[in-house]
């Protein structure tokens, strides 16, 4: 073999955050089975528990400001730690390229929903967005609709809304997001991992 000194980069490829040595972004991990948190950081990964006072403190304090997230979890546990871990699973349990914690700063909520509808969309500090526009409840539930590929008849129906109706929720949709149809939507949301 003949080495022609030339090196592969690999530098367009999007990392995950925290997972190389010597990067201290922090990236959480939802496990679904068990809404436990793990986070990675300089290339090892740990368990919730073991998150260092400063990190806890962050998402702490996101937690204990939003009072619809504090409502439901005092429901869920009596633990502040274990509501603290929970409101990071709702709010950045998806494994992705964007670091939940980057040099020292939360970062905002992800798109992830651990299920379709997620308690955690009712919370003050959780939105799901497509690039810069938060979708509001409706809009993502025509989204989901939309996502299962069912016909404009059978979304009406599932809303309580005339076709109409539901017409002009889309166009209006359609509008903020400067597209056309039905199918940029789903590519859109896909991206954006709205829907899986």
């Amino acid at each position: 073999m003949i080495n022609t000194g030339k090196t592969t980069k690999f530098s367009n490829i999007p990392q995950i955050a925290g997972v190389l040595p010597g990067d201290n972004n922090i990236e959480f991990v939802g496990v679904r089975k068990t809404k436990q948190v793990l986070w990675i950081q300089n290339g090892s990964t740990r368990y919730f528990k073991d998150l260092p006072l400063r990190y806890y403190n962050l998402l702490k304090a996101a937690y204990l400001a939003d009072a619809k997230a504090v409502e439901f979890l005092q429901e869920v546990t009596p633990h502040l730690r274990v509501q603290v871990e929970l409101f990071t699973y709702y709010m950045y349990g998806e494994l992705d390229c964007t670091p939940d914690i980057e040099n020292g700063q939360l970062s905002l909520s992800e798109n992830f929903r651990d299920k379709a509808n997620c308690p955690s969309l009712l919370w003050n500090s959780k939105n799901i967005n497509i690039g810069d526009v938060v979708l509001t409840p409706r809009q993502l539930t025509i989204v989901d609709l939309i996502g299962e590929n069912l016909p404009d008849k059978a979304i009406a129906s599932v809303l309580n809304i005339s076709i109409k109706t539901l017409d002009s929720h889309k166009q209006k949709l359609f509008k903020l997001l400067n597209i056309d149809c039905k199918g940029e939507l789903l590519k859109l949301s896909l991206k954006h991992k709205i829907i899986a």
